[in-house]
Formats: structure tokens, sequence, C-alpha cells
């Protein structure tokens, strides 16, 4: 059965499939006709999620309708997958990318010797089915014995440049990284999976924000260039993306500001912790002390080009932030949101940069709207300006956009659906002047 879109303080798995999806991708199958979304394993069995172990996926006809179909690794890759030695088994998979090439599906997920460690391994399986059972066909890349400066064997993204097949990886541990990989077989080109490969974004001097990790790579024809995203803040709360660009696809990769991500960039960044202002979200009724609270931490993301439609999109996860799923750490002195939500959005491209949409996907066509028309939409806006080196939550602030307002004129138009209110509204999202990214919509 089909399951409804995202919709907040609903707690089972079946009928709300993006509820409790992390760190997930995208894929449309050509075989089977469906989008496939693989995501960290996650027990939570109060919720249906039963299985402690295997990588679980969901699958739409539409981007916008999931369900839950379980888990598709075969009990042969998660015991090999799990062995650590003499220390204890892994306890989860996290990460996977999953594409469809020389008639196999092939995930690449992450397994490591513990949270928190920089031993790590990202192992391939490979699969006929994009439902599996996925068996293990190797070590793709393995930091196992290896200390905090170089890079964790963790996130998993491919990017193909021409007929070369691309291994990007890595996270706050020694950085991101690139290798190549045998096209034919998905294994290191040169058959060691402990060769590193080329470091194209590492942890900027900055002393508030944590990062990067879960990154990701595309290339976009019409502009010319790959853009690496990224994610910098705290997992539970302060989480974020950021990108930057570069001609080549080993690098080196820019942000706005021209810095390079491996000295002292940390990317444009164009999300993070949000709040805009809400009469009606779209929320279940599992606790009837919930409160909307915004969303916390959009992160992990991976660009996503749909073939069927010729439009881009990002896949993410985002937490739910109201005050009931808050938990604080008093040692780390620190917030973690505790449900999450896998969250798509549509991605236009401002000369030559991404820009994400404000609200989450929900089957619309996008079409810009014309900037001759731009009278009609004078008047009162939401408006959000995402800051670089502030990972605090941003609510939206009212303002008055006259027809010339730089937000218009930076930025792309178009009219949805939003969440929070349960109404048509207008959208601008843009790059100002300065290199900050924001998002606008008119006052409901």
């Amino acid at each position: 059965m089909k399951t409804g879109i995202l919709t907040l303080n609903e707690g089972s798995v079946f009928k709300n499939a993006s509820r409790w999806s992390h760190d997930p991708s995208m894929m449309w199958d050509s075989v089977t006709k469906k989008y496939y979304s693989y995501g960290t394993d996650i027990y939570m069995p109060e919720d249906g999620l039963n299985d402690k172990i295997g990588i679980p996926v969901r699958s739409s006809e539409d981007l916008v309708h999931f369900q839950y179909e379980g888990t598709v690794l075969s009990k042969e890759a998660i015991e090999e997958g799990r062995e650590n030695g003499e220390y204890p088994p892994t306890v989860n998979f996290w990460a996977p990318y999953v594409e469809y090439t020389h008639g196999e599906y092939r995930m690449y997920y992450s397994a490591t010797k513990a949270f928190g460690s920089s031993e790590s391994r990202i192992w391939l399986a490979v699969s006929k089915h994009p439902l599996g059972p996925f068996e293990n066909r190797g070590i793709v890349a393995d930091t196992w014995g290896t200390d905090d400066t170089l890079p964790n064997a963790i996130d998993a993204h491919i990017i193909w440049d021409k007929e070369k097949c691309y291994l990007v990886y890595g996270s706050f541990f020694g950085g991101i990284y690139i290798k190549e990989l045998d096209a034919k077989t998905g294994l290191p080109l040169s058959g060691n999976a402990k060769e590193l490969g080329i470091c194209i974004s590492r942890k900027a001097k900055h002393p508030l924000i944590d990062g990067p990790e879960g990154a990701s790579v595309i290339y976009v024809p019409n502009t010319g260039y790959f853009y690496l995203f990224q994610s910098y803040g705290w997992l539970g709360d302060t989480y974020d993306i950021r990108v930057g660009r570069s001609k080549s696809v080993t690098g080196p990769y820019l942000d706005w500001h021209g810095k390079s991500l491996v000295e002292e960039g940390m990317g444009l960044k164009l999300a993070g912790s949000y709040e805009f202002l809400a009469k009606n979200p779209r929320a279940g009724e599992e606790k009837t002390d919930w409160e909307w609270g915004g969303f916390r931490g959009p992160g992990h993301g991976v660009p996503f080009y749909d073939e069927q439609s010729g439009k881009y999109y990002f896949v993410h996860h985002v937490r739910d932030g109201a005050e009931i799923n808050r938990v604080y750490d008093e040692k780390e002195d620190r917030n973690s949101y505790q449900v999450h939500y896998m969250m798509i959005r549509p991605m236009f491209f401002v000369n030559d940069w991404p820009a994400f949409g404000a609200e989450p996907y929900q089957g619309e066509n996008f079409e810009p709207v014309s900037k001759t028309d731009m009278e009609k939409l004078e008047g009162n806006w939401e408006l959000i300006v995402f800051d670089e080196f502030d990972n605090s939550m941003k609510r939206s602030e009212i303002c008055t956009l006259e027809k010339d307002s730089v937000y218009f004129q930076n930025g792309i138009i178009y009219q949805c659906q939003d969440i929070e209110n349960q109404k048509e509204v207008y959208i601008v999202t843009g790059i100002d002047n300065l290199g900050l990214a924001y998002w606008g919509k008119t006052v409901v």
C-alpha cells in the first residue's frame, strides 16, 4: 500500500514511510519503473521497525508517496559486514548509496568499529533486484587501523565522469576524499581498499562548527560544474548543508567566495535549522502535547536528477523541532532532536549555484514566475537568510518586498504547497549579493 507524504507526529513507518529515514539516498530504477531510497539502519519496534540491521529501503512511484519495503542485505552479507575481529560486532550499517550499472544494483554501505571511531570500512554489495538480497562483493575503502588524522571510510557516494567511476567518502576525521573505482566491478581501481585517494574537503578552521561529512557530488551539464555537497554542525540539532563547485571531479572545490574547501572554505550554506510561521502544520495525533517547532538539522543529503521530469532534487534527513522531541546532553551541552524524516526538495540553479526550495516536494511542476509578473508579488513575505557561521535556529522574519527587491532579482520564484499552513504559496529561493542563501514565502 502507498503511505502518505511526510507527516509530522505520526509514528508508524507503515503509515508515514518518510519517518525514521536517516542518511537517505535516492535512485530511479528504469527496470522496475520506481524510485528507491536506502538509508541507515534504525531499530524502532514500537514504530514498526523490527529489523535491527540490514539497510532499510523505501519505494515510490511518484517521489511523493513512499512505501517502507523492509531491509535488503542478505544474512551472509550482514554477518560478514559486522565482523570486527576482537572488538564487538558492528551495531548497524550507515549511509548506503545504490546505483544500477553493468546489469546489476550496486550498494555501497558503511560499517564502523564504533560510533565516533575513524576505523571503518565501506563495503560493496550487489543484487539483481533493488529489493535484494544484496551480497557482499568486497571492501572498497578501509580505514581500519588508522588514526583520526586520516579519513574515515563512511558516507559513500558515487560520481561518474564520462566512463570513469569515483567513490566520494569521509568525514570530519581527515576530511572528504575521492578515489577511482573499476567501472566494471565497482571495486578499487588500484585493487587496494587501503588506498585513500585525493582529499577534496577538510575541516575548516572554525572553532564552533564541526564537519565536513555526508558528502556527495553531482555533475550538471548546463553549468559545466561538479558540485560537492557536505554537512557541518552537530547531527542532532545544528546540522546544515553546504556546497562547493569545481570544473574537475577531483577538485579543487571552491565556495562562493573562491576559497578552497581543503584550506579555509566550508562551502556555501544552502540550508540549516529553520522555522516558518505555521497555522496548520501537517501533523498526526501521536502525541497530544506536540507543538510545531520548525525543522532541525537538515543534512547528509544527496543530489538527484530525475530522468522522468528532467528536474533536479535534493534528498536529505531533517529533524522534527518540536520541544517534546528534544533531549539535552548535559555532558556535551547540546540538544538532540530525536525524531527524523526524509525530505525531498526541488533544486534550482541561480548563477550556476544550486538553491533549494523552501518547501518539500509534493508533486508540483515548479514553473518559475516571470519577472514581468513581479507587481502581483509585492507585499508581505516571510524571509529566512542562512548565516554562514551561525548554525542556530533561523526563524522567519516578516518583511515587505517590492518588485525590484534584490531577493526577487537574484532568485527563482515559483508556486507550491506549504507544509506549515496547508495552502498554496509563492516561494523565492536564491543567493544574495553577500553569498548568503535565502528562502522567502508569501505570508498566509
